[in-house]
């Protein structure tokens, strides 16, 4: 009976499977529309593939190209400015993707879209980029896994244009997974022709050349540097009017600044939180505050050292003052955290209580404090994470927690420490992946997942997640019971501090129509200019 709940809610879910995209503000007067348009950002990948995996670098190129099955629905607000924040998905590189009658796979019916090479969009090319996927980024195989599909037989070929995905027990976000960057598709064709012995999923080749169904071409790549790309105009999509979109990385928040001033870029984002408030007001430029789920945190080893103690961990996140913090490093335009989830609030180890900290530090064998190294990098979540590690290193000093700052300036090795542990404490932002609370507490949090690097482990929130992702998601009272639990068992064992919840801000030139973030507060580069 639950399977057939959980179908049914698919079924609600597939209904949303259609043929629009995305939406985005509609200019109030007839303007000339940008065809170029200068996208300045704080950090780029090495790699147009998702290996290595650049953090937020990598989620700016990967959803800006956008060569993913389905895509985030999203809508404006009342004053055409800001997309909502969706779990429904529709189509990107599909035409349709609806649950197989029996309920054991994902039917995908595959769009009329031609690749730079001229070659087709086919069955073949979300096979093998699927399977050539799994291998060049694991993180991949779990997320796939999580979300209910079979990782050990995934495609069946219906025929050149249809595939069915194949799973093994549906969740409440199988079908919403599909937009992720992970899951990118090449053409196959172009691909294979730079399979090397030494490099059996041509990822070396294609981290540097685009062969893929994005509709754009590469013009240039420096890696970490810059990325230019043109419109293909025998792609088949549909896009916006801008024909040429160049993305620069721009560390300096001053210069990026300068640059929309000027109108040299046309989108930027990753500034100092005050700057925002600075080009409010602005002629010809807009800021966008759009509502987000996303969470900057702080993140522990829980494996050896202080750390290692439930209770040194709780006194850290009681000792940090979160209200001073949204105010000072994100001058007011972020949220509190209540709890380590964004629908819960009100957790006791939350509550700013320094006393408390001292009281909880001296029933552990740190009753004068130790010294922490807390690592960050201004690539994630950005130029705020110096001030909050400097805010921060302040409130810990207090109860005897003696702060050392590493920076990590590389985007990549700073996304590799994190995969491999390789710190004590560090200041981390989940942007939304999967938009799904089921998926979410999954990636950090559970038993054995591919972003769990903390080495916290408890088998009641793993019960209670598997839970949750077997619950449809119209059953939104469940779903919150369950959520609430799992949130007071994260803050009881306190290996990941939810700090503020943030906005997704970006800052764009008014001219430039169709610069809607999505729901992983990316901006897709064929939306620019409808």
């Amino acid at each position: 009976m639950k399977n057939s709940r959980l179908l049914l809610g698919w079924v609600a879910a597939a209904a949303a499977v259609s043929l629009t995209g995305c939406g985005g503000a509609t200019p109030t007067a007839a303007v000339a529309k940008p065809e170029s348009v200068v996208i300045a950002v704080g950090a780029l990948p090495d790699s147009l593939t998702p290996a290595p995996w650049g953090g937020s670098a990598s989620h700016v190129v990967l959803s800006g190209l956008g060569s993913q099955l389905l895509e985030y629905k999203t809508g404006a607000t009342d004053d055409q400015s800001c997309s909502t924040p969706s779990t429904a998905v529709t189509g990107r590189l599909a035409e349709s993707a609806v649950p197989a009658p029996d309920g054991k796979g994902v039917i995908v019916k595959l769009r009329k879209l031609t690749s730079q090479f001229g070659n087709t969009l086919s069955a073949e090319d979300v096979k093998w980029s699927l399977a050539i996927g799994m291998v060049r980024q694991p993180v991949m195989k779990g997320t796939l896994k999580s979300s209910g599909f079979n990782v050990d037989n995934l495609v069946t070929v219906i025929d050149d244009s249809t595939v069915e995905l194949n799973t093994l027990g549906m969740t409440s976000y199988t079908l919403e997974s599909l937009q992720n960057n992970l899951f990118y598709i090449h053409d196959s064709k172009e691909a294979k022709l730079h399979v090397t012995p030494d490099d059996p999923t041509a990822n070396k080749w294609l981290s540097k050349n685009l062969a893929d169904y994005s509709g754009w071409k590469l013009e240039e790549f420096t890696p970490g540097t810059s990325l230019t790309v043109t419109a293909d105009p025998n792609w088949g999509g549909d896009r916006g009017s801008v024909k040429r979109v160049v993305v620069k990385a721009v560390p300096d928040t001053a210069t990026r600044t300068q640059l929309v001033k000027t109108g040299e870029a046309q989108i930027a984002n990753g500034f100092e939180y005050d700057q925002y408030s600075s080009m409010t007001g602005v002629s010809g430029v807009s800021v966008l505050k759009c509502t987000s789920q996303t969470r900057d945190t702080m993140m522990f080893n829980t494996k050896t050292g202080p750390l290692a103690d439930e209770k040194v961990r709780q006194a850290v996140s009681m000792a940090i003052d979160r209200a001073a913090l949204a105010k000072g490093a994100y001058a007011g335009l972020a949220d509190p955290a209540g709890s380590i989830f964004p629908t819960v609030k009100d957790s006791p180890t939350y509550k700013y209580d320094p006393d408390g900290a001292k009281k909880l530090l001296a029933q552990t064998q740190y009753p004068n404090g130790f010294p922490l190294t807390l690592s960050y990098s201004v690539s994630r979540p950005g130029p705020v994470a110096k001030s909050s590690a400097v805010l921060i290193q302040s409130m810990l000093a207090k109860v005897g927690i003696t702060v050392q700052l590493l920076n990590v300036a590389s985007p990549t090795d700073f996304s590799s420490a994190l995969i491999d542990g390789r710190f004590q404490a560090v200041l981390y932002s989940e942007p939304i992946v999967i938009a799904d609370p089921a998926f979410y507490t999954y990636a950090f949090y559970s038993t054995g997942a591919p972003s769990n690097s903390t080495g916290w482990s408890n088998p009641e929130f793993d019960a209670t997640r598997t839970q949750l992702a077997a619950t449809p998601s119209t059953n939104t009272d469940q779903r919150a019971a369950l959520l609430k639990k799992m949130a007071g068992l994260v803050d009881q064992g306190a290996p990941i501090l939810s700090l503020v919840e943030v906005r997704n801000l970006i800052v764009k030139q008014d001219t430039l129509t169709g610069a809607v973030p999505l729901t992983n507060d990316q901006v897709y580069f064929a939306g620019l200019g409808k």
